[in-house]
């Protein structure tokens, strides 16, 4: 049966020479892996831009329960898309932010909350002219989401464990304090993702770091 729904995508893989699996994070289903087949021509339903990282698309899809893999059949990138994927920094954050989801949204079921609080985040990053704190505000409220966000401070299990100057760092993060510098903004997001690793220690290591790192140090 085909249904249309909106959704996020978080990662790509390419697993035949005209083939891709797409993980998509939908309103209606969920996290959801999809198939999705090469463009032949300009006039394809689904084009390569539909599924880059924190793409937002309006979708028909083949949904059949308990199959694994469901078939996206048609793709539309809203608006927000094009204003996120304009920008090269905007861009290393769409890539960070969709792995960070994709490696720690273990729940498949829909949850249509958690989806409006990703689209509204991609709303405020593509009109945001001031973004350097973006990927830590998104990586504490996200933690609000899963279930890991540390209510209880400093008396939390893992940053006790941590170095005074640390601690000291993550209070004033957790404080919601802006008025962090370069050097400050890069602990900060270093220590927070071991937040998550301890918590979620299948979530590894993050590929897309090394480019956000890179280009908000320059």
């Amino acid at each position: 049966m085909h249904h249309s729904t909106q959704g996020i995508v978080l990662n790509c893989t390419q697993y035949k020479d005209n083939a891709y699996i797409v993980s998509i994070f939908t309103k209606a289903f969920g996290k959801v892996s999809y198939t999705v087949y090469r463009p032949q021509s300009k006039h394809a339903k689904i084009k390569m831009q539909h599924i880059q990282a924190m793409s937002l698309i309006e979708m028909v899809v083949e949904h059949r329960e308990k199959k694994e893999v469901q078939q996206l059949i048609e793709a539309k990138l809203l608006p927000v898309s094009h204003l996120l994927h304009d920008n090269p920094e905007k861009i290393s954050i769409c890539f960070f932010m969709a792995e960070v989801i994709h490696k720690t949204l273990e729940n498949i079921n829909a949850d249509e909350e958690l989806f409006q609080f990703i689209v509204k985040s991609m709303e405020y990053l593509a009109e945001s002219k001031h973004f350097g704190l973006f990927p830590i505000q998104f990586l504490l409220t996200y933690a609000r989401y899963i279930g890991i966000y540390p209510y209880d401070n400093l008396e939390n299990e893992w940053i006790k464990l941590q170095s005074t100057t640390d601690q000291q760092l993550l209070t004033v993060v957790l404080a919601n304090e802006n008025l962090l510098n370069r050097t400050e903004r890069k602990k900060a997001l270093q220590l927070l993702l071991s937040y998550y690793q301890y918590y979620l220690p299948g979530m590894g290591k993050l590929r897309s770091l090394d480019v956000l790192t890179e280009i908000f140090s320059a």
